[in-house]
C-alpha cells in the first residue's frame, strides 16, 4: 500500500455545506443577437454549466468545498494563465466567443468569489513559496491539447505536472487538483496522496469562474458524473507499454488493428467490464454531495408498461445535507440472446437521472425501458433488424456502472419479447 504522509498543513476553517443562493437565471436568456456569446445572462449560465458538471473524484477529510476562510497556495502552469487551456482544437475551437470575452483562469474565479488569500506560483517549476503556510494547496493542470484530426499521445498529465502534484502531496500538504480533461485520463500515476481531485471539461470561457464556484459550492454544487473511464495503469512508472495495455484498444495502437472494428458492442466501459480489467474511477462515477454522504439504493421493482416495462428504485441518504444524485440504470440482457453478430456486453447503461435528495427524505425515481431498449441487433444471415430479447433481464439503479450490480436490482422478461422491428 503506498505510504499516506501526515497532514502538515493547518486545518482548512469548516467550509459552509450549503451552496450560497444561486443569482436567478431567466428560464430563457434574452436573444440579443450577434452580442449573444458575451451577454451576462450567457456567460452565467456557462457558469453555471461548468459548476454543476463538475465530476468530485476524491475527498479525503472533506477538504471539499473549501473554505472562502481558507488561504490557498496555486500551483500549475494554468492557475493563474493570462490564456489558460478550455477549449480543444478543431470543431471544439470558438475563436470569435473565446478571443473576444477573455477566458477566466482559476485565480480570477477564486477571487470574484472574494477568497482573500489565493497566491499565483512564484517558483520556475509552477510551485509556490506559500505552500508551507497555505490552508491548501491548489493544482490547476490540463494535458496537452485534443484538437480534431489527431489523437492525444498519452492519457496522462504532462510529467512535469505530475511530479509537481506529487512533490506537495509527499510533504504532506492538502492537495486539491482541479483538472481540465478532454476524455479518459490516467490518474493514478499521482492521485494517491492528494486530498481531492475535481475534474472538468475544456469549459471554454468560464473556464476559471465555474471551477472555483464548483470547488467553493458557490451558487451550484460540483454534481456531474463520468462519461467515460478512467484507467488504471499497470504499473507506478506507467511507461507508454504500461498505458497501452492497460487501456481499451491501446495494444492495437502500433499495428493499426484498431481501424478493424472487431469490439462491436463493447465500447468504453462495457470493454473494461468484459476484460475483467481494473479501473481508477468507472464511468458514472462521481461523489455525492463532495462525499458528506452515500445514497441508498432499494426497492426496485418493475411493471409491463407497453410494450416496454417501467423499472422504480427508492434513494435515500441520511447525510449532513441536501445534494444532487444521479441514479443509473444498467440493463444486463438476457443469456438466451446469441446471434452471430452479437456481443453480449456485461451491462448496459440505458436510463439516468438527476434528482435533488434531503437527508432523510427518500425519493423515489422511475425509469421507463421502451421496446428498444429491450432489443439487440440481429445481423445474422438475411436478418439486419432489432429483435426484443427473449428471457429473463436484471436491471439495477445505482451510482455508477461498477456498483449497480450490487445496489437495486429487479428481474423481468420483457413484454414484447420476440417482436421484431422494435
Amino acid at each position: 500500500q503506498p505510504h499516506t504522509p501526515e497532514r502538515t498543513t493547518a486545518p482548512t476553517p469548516a467550509p459552509t455545506l450549503a451552496p450560497t443562493p444561486p443569482t436567478p437565471l431567466p428560464e430563457l436568456c434574452p436573444d440579443v443577437g450577434d452580442q449573444n456569446y458575451k451577454s451576462e445572462c450567457k456567460l452565467q449560465l456557462a457558469a453555471r454549466i461548468v459548476a454543476e458538471s463538475t465530476v468530485v473524484l476524491k475527498n479525503e477529510g472533506g477538504v471539499l468545498p473549501l473554505s472562502k476562510a481558507a488561504s490557498v497556495a496555486l500551483i500549475g502552469s494554468q492557475a493563474c494563465a493570462q490564456d489558460p487551456l478550455a477549449i480543444a482544437g478543431g470543431s471544439g475551437w470558438n475563436g470569435m466567443a473565446c478571443q473576444q470575452v477573455h477566458k477566466a483562469n482559476v485565480r480570477d474565479g477564486v477571487a470574484k468569489l472574494g477568497v482573500q488569500r489565493a497566491w499565483c506560483p512564484d517558483q520556475p517549476d509552477h510551485g509556490n513559496s506559500k505552500a508551507g503556510e497555505a490552508d491548501v494547496v491548489l493544482a490547476v493542470v490540463v494535458p496537452a491539447k485534443a484538437s480534431e484530426g489527431g489523437d492525444r499521445p498519452t492519457l496522462q498529465l504532462q510529467p512535469e505536472d505530475a511530479a509537481l502534484i506529487r512533490r506537495y502531496a509527499d510533504e504532506g500538504r492538502r492537495v486539491v487538483v482541479a483538472m481540465n480533461a478532454p476524455g479518459p485520463m490516467i490518474t493514478s500515476t499521482w492521485d494517491a496522496n492528494v486530498a481531492a481531485i475535481a475534474v472538468s471539461w475544456l469549459p471554454g470561457q468560464q473556464n476559471g469562474r465555474g471551477i472555483a464556484m464548483a470547488l467553493f459550492n458557490e451558487e451550484y454544487e460540483a454534481s456531474g458524473r463520468l462519461t467515460v473511464t478512467f484507467p488504471r495503469c499497470s504499473t507506478e512508472a506507467c511507461t507508454q507499454a504500461d498505458e497501452r495495455s492497460s487501456v481499451a484498444l491501446g495494444d492495437q495502437i502500433d499495428n493499426h488493428a484498431y481501424l478493424k472494428y472487431t469490439d462491436k458492442a463493447l465500447i468504453g466501459y462495457r470493454w473494461y467490464q468484459a476484460n475483467n480489467i481494473p479501473v481508477s474511477y468507472p464511468f458514472g462515477f462521481g461523489l455525492f454531495a463532495y462525499g458528506s454522504a452515500q445514497v441508498s439504493y432499494s426497492n426496485a421493482a418493475n411493471a409491463p408498461s407497453g410494450g416496454g416495462v417501467k423499472v422504480t428504485c427508492t434513494l435515500s441518504h441520511s447525510g449532513p445535507r441536501a445534494g444532487l444524485d444521479v441514479p443509473q440504470l444498467y440493463l444486463k440482457f438476457p443469456p438466451s440472446v446469441a446471434t452471430p453478430g452479437w456481443v453480449q456486453p456485461k451491462w448496459v447503461l440505458k436510463g439516468f437521472d438527476k434528482v435533488m435528495l434531503n437527508p432523510s427524505e427518500p425519493k423515489v425515481v422511475t425509469f421507463a425501458l421502451t421496446a428498444r431498449d429491450l432489443s439487440y441487433w440481429d445481423d445474422g444471415p438475411g436478418r439486419s433488424l432489432w429483435v426484443c430479447a427473449p428471457g429473463q433481464f436484471t436491471a439495477c439503479v445505482g451510482a455508477n456502472s461498477r456498483d449497480a450490480e450490487q445496489q437495486a436490482c429487479t428481474m423481468f422478461s420483457a413484454p414484447c419479447a420476440g417482436q421484431a422491428g422494435a
